[in-house]
């Protein structure tokens, strides 16, 4: 691995500083709980430009690998009354000046009329680092926001699936549930959605900036590289 690699896969460049990426270190969380799993990358990437575009009032319709996450967005929609304020307001940067690190947040929205972060997730299910990530967001939008601040932060999470006819097993990059020895007739595809509020927002920065902290140290050589990087470690660190 280069440096220009190790700053364009870890970092942001903002205000002439680089500084890590949320998802550096929350990926890092993931990876030392065996949590870290990209067989369904693409598909979740897809399903995330695709809300994008829907909120951001792009033409074209979403292909038809994820009309079904799309078509269930829609619906959670409308039912939870929700609505953004500006295009702005989706896939938007965020810099923490204070403690340093930068991310992009995928929605800020209002849930009938709370303002708040929604980070879409396309996981088997919500996981304990995902609430790091939020507060990370959360504060980093509320320290540089000039309007009003968010209240909360939510968790939406989409899956889709094929369930067997027979057994009622499901298939998204793999078979779980159902009879291991049933010949499987697949349905078409369906999604379901999870929609979560998490609490205890300085209770997760703690713990999220406790763990930037150790993924500096563990990535301490390379940082030590990068001459706009705000926070170099001392030699002593290194010792």
């Amino acid at each position: 691995m280069t440096l220009d690699y190790f700053k364009q896969k870890y970092g942001h460049e903002v205000e002439g500083l680089w500084v890590p990426r949320v998802t550096a270190v929350t990926g890092f969380v993931s990876k030392g709980n065996g949590f870290w799993n990209r067989g369904s990358a693409d598909w979740g990437t897809l399903v995330h430009q695709s809300v994008a575009s829907l909120l951001k009032g792009e033409k074209g319709e979403p292909q038809e690998s994820v009309m079904p996450s799309i078509q269930a967005f829609s619906k959670w929609q409308k039912a939870h009354h929700f609505e953004i304020e500006s295009i702005e307001e989706v896939e938007k940067k965020v810099f923490d000046r204070e403690n340093l690190y930068a991310g992009t947040v995928d929605i800020i929205g209002r849930v009938k009329g709370k303002k708040g972060i929604i980070d879409l997730k396309t996981s088997s299910e919500i996981r304990q680092e995902h609430s790091l990530q939020t507060a990370a967001y959360f504060a980093a939008y509320n320290s540089g926001s000039t309007k009003e601040k968010c209240e909360t932060r939510w968790i939406l999470r989409i899956e889709q699936y094929e369930e067997c006819k027979g057994c009622f097993a499901k298939k998204k990059t793999k078979v779980s549930g159902g009879n291991p020895f049933c010949n499987h007739v697949w349905g078409g595809p369906k999604s379901e959605l999870e929609f979560k509020e998490l609490e205890n927002q300085a209770h997760d920065l703690e713990a999220f900036l406790s763990a930037k902290e150790l993924w500096e140290w563990y990535n301490r050589e390379w940082l030590n590289q990068i001459p706009n990087y705000p926070k170099k470690l001392s030699q002593k660190v290194l010792i």
